[in-house]
């Protein structure tokens, strides 16, 4: 009889089944052909079976079948017949027909599922290197088509992102924190924003609109001091806010405010490189005086006059007799620059000084900036108009020698020597002489504002001078043209 053997995994028991075919047997008949050896025993063991038909007849005596059952094998022998393994199943351990591996154990998550395939990214399995698998194509769920859970910088945009560039460039349009990129967020976004410090201050170095200040933004930032002015901006303009004189189109900042300078002292005072030139001024600030322009002598003496007069000795405008000394009416006012024409500044009726400085030109040149010799006389008072128009005679007291190094080749007679403002009868500003010992009948003077010509008709000149009746140095007539500045 041949025997066809099979197992089958059943409730972790192992199951032999045999199957045999009489032939030959004449010592009695059997109504069925079938004979079932079962063992369950968990150990190894010899022992003999029972062979019992199904239907009726009698045992066979002349043969036997002995079985042995252990663990993990069960094998069935026929005495004198051939021997049959058992069927392929997934578990046994080798790779069969239709399945793709077979590790022959019950783990699940390794390379070898139980099912006899081999891990992959998608099979609903959380295998070797994979984070998750939720068996799925939704990339945008808590696990990735790559079996990664979701993650900011992964690449892929999740639920709660902005934005995922899978990249750790916190200057493009997607931060490391998978938020758009946008203005005020504290990160520059190169190519996009000039700057970006995080707050709505425009009054800072970077405005709200994270650009960086500008002269023309129509908002206070950076280092201006006003709007749209001051600092590495144009200058401001009068009334607005100032840090220091350079933020100061006048050049002069007083309580942080620019306006115009009461003086050429005091623009020079805050100023201490400022250039000679025409500036504006106002004495009183506030008052009721009007700013007007003049011109500022920052070199002379250690500099910070201001021009009030300018006279010609060759005309009448500024002879001794005229009103002009003694009003405060202006005289082509607006000849406020160093030059050669004729002028009485309104700095002669607003300016307070310590000191007044002379200057002459002689010969008189026609071209060219004036080419001045300055004596200096101290002197205070509130304006030169208020020095002036009481018509007294102010003394100075400078020397003879002073005066007549104002004009080169200059003459005086000997005698008197008198000096000042207001030197009646022969020069509002300047020195006369006498050849007698007395200062009755002088024929002889040197400055500005002067009367009188000299003996045997030596011509007089309003500014300059004229020596006659024995001078020093001869008869003169030397005109000049003679300035006035205050400080």
């Amino acid at each position: 009889m041949k025997l066809r053997g099979f197992t089958r995994k059943l409730s972790g028991a192992l199951v032999l089944v045999m199957v045999g075919a009489c032939a030959g047997d004449d010592s009695g008949s059997t109504t069925g052909d079938t004979a079932t050896t079962t063992s369950t025993t968990g150990t190894t063991g010899t022992g003999t079976g029972t062979t019992t038909g199904t239907t009726g007849g009698s045992n066979s005596d002349s043969d036997s079948t002995s079985t042995s059952t252990s663990g993990s094998t069960t094998m069935a022998t026929e005495t004198g017949g051939e021997t049959t393994g058992t069927d392929p199943f997934c578990g046994d351990g080798a790779v069969d027909d239709g399945e793709e591996c077979d590790d022959g154990n019950d783990v699940d998550t390794d390379m070898c599922t139980n099912a006899c395939t081999l891990a992959v990214c998608g099979d609903g399995i959380i295998g070797p290197g994979e984070a998750c698998d939720d068996g799925n194509d939704n990339n945008g769920d808590e696990c990735t088509n790559e079996c990664a859970l979701a993650s900011c910088g992964d690449g892929e945009l999740q639920d709660g992102e902005a934005c995922d560039d899978g990249n750790d460039d916190e200057t493009d349009a997607c931060l490391n924190s998978c938020i758009a990129a946008s203005c005020g967020d504290g990160i520059v976004h190169f190519g996009v924003e000039d700057c970006d410090d995080g707050n709505g201050d425009e009054t800072d170095d970077c405005t709200s609109e994270c650009k960086a200040p500008a002269c023309d933004d129509g908002a206070k930032n950076g280092d201006e001091t006003d709007l749209d002015c001051g600092g590495s901006c144009p200058a401001c303009g009068d009334g607005l806010a100032c840090g220091g004189s350079d933020d100061c189109a006048s050049l002069y900042c007083a309580d942080a405010v620019c306006g115009p300078p009461p003086s050429c002292k005091e623009l020079l005072a805050a100023n201490p490189d400022v250039p000679s030139g025409v500036y504006t001024l106002d004495p009183d600030g506030e008052g009721g005086v009007d700013p007007f322009d003049a011109y500022c002598d920052m070199e002379t003496d250690g500099g910070g006059w201001t021009l009030a007069l300018k006279a010609n000795g060759n005309n009448l405008t500024f002879m001794y007799a005229s009103n002009l000394w003694t009003n405060n009416a202006v005289f082509a006012a607006d000849k406020t620059d160093l030059d050669r024409q004729e002028a009485k500044l309104p700095t002669w009726n607003t300016i307070a000084f310590d000191e007044v400085l002379v200057g002459m030109e002689s010969p008189i040149l026609n071209m060219g900036p004036l080419d001045l010799k300055y004596v200096q006389i101290p002197q205070a008072s509130t304006s030169l108009f208020d020095l002036y128009s009481p018509n007294q005679f102010v003394a100075s007291s400078l020397g003879r020698n002073a005066w007549k190094g104002l004009i080169t080749n200059s003459s005086l007679q000997l005698n008197c020597n008198r000096e000042g403002f207001n030197n009646t009868p022969r020069t509002r500003l300047g020195i006369f002489s006498n050849q007698e010992n007395d200062c009755n009948t002088p024929d002889s003077y040197i400055g500005i504002g002067n009367s009188g010509g000299g003996c045997s008709g030596v011509v007089e000149t309003r500014v300059g001078n004229m020596a006659s009746c024995t001078p020093d140095n001869g008869n003169k007539t030397l005109p000049a043209f003679g300035v006035v500045l205050v400080r």
